[in-house]
């Protein structure tokens, strides 16, 4: 089993995006914080298209917290670079290079491959990777990141799972239905 101090979490945008949805307003900031903290304790990272994804859907004159986190967190976010070899391994895989949407309309490249090659990257440096995506539904023949994880040997849990998982969900964060 591998040790838990080798863990570290690669976040997708979707996940960044959901704590817009699942936390209440007041309490965004003290969650975006808590993954500040592990970006720097080299315990979460993103590839650089995670944050193009998000700047794309920055609308002028709206504050996009998810946006100014990635892009405040950069450094060490995105410090393991481009990963050339692990995404030729992504797109030669028949099920994981099904997560690519190639009709995206963004101008920029779909991260969820990149997710995929950052993880796989971890795991051939003996770390223990974990995708975090909200992506779990994609309409055929593509198929949502937590199944392109899967496909690769990859273990992949949501936001709330993840905030779960390193101790920073609490009830008091949720926005009531």
């Amino acid at each position: 089993m591998a040790d838990p101090s080798d863990e570290i979490f690669v976040i997708d945008t979707s996940s960044l995006i959901n704590v817009k949805e699942v936390i209440k307003p007041a309490k965004r900031e003290q969650v975006f914080d808590e993954l500040s903290k592990l970006c720097q304790q080299q315990k979460l990272v993103y590839p650089i298209e995670v944050l193009e994804e998000l700047q794309n859907g920055v609308k002028p004159g709206r504050p996009d917290l998810p946006f100014y986190w990635a892009r405040d967190n950069r450094s060490m976010g995105c410090r393991l670079g481009a990963c050339h070899d692990e995404l030729n391994t992504v797109m030669s895989n028949p099920v994981a290079k099904l997560t690519s949407d190639p009709d995206q309309t963004s101008g920029s490249d779909d991260a969820d491959p990149h997710v995929l090659a950052t993880a796989l990257n971890l795991a051939l440096n003996w770390y223990s990777p974990i995708v975090v995506t909200q992506e779990s539904k994609k309409k055929p023949p593509l198929v949502p990141l937590n199944v392109a994880a899967g496909a690769l040997n990859l273990p992949a849990i949501n936001l709330y799972a993840f905030l779960l998982r390193i101790g920073v969900w609490t009830d008091d964060l949720t926005v009531s239905s």
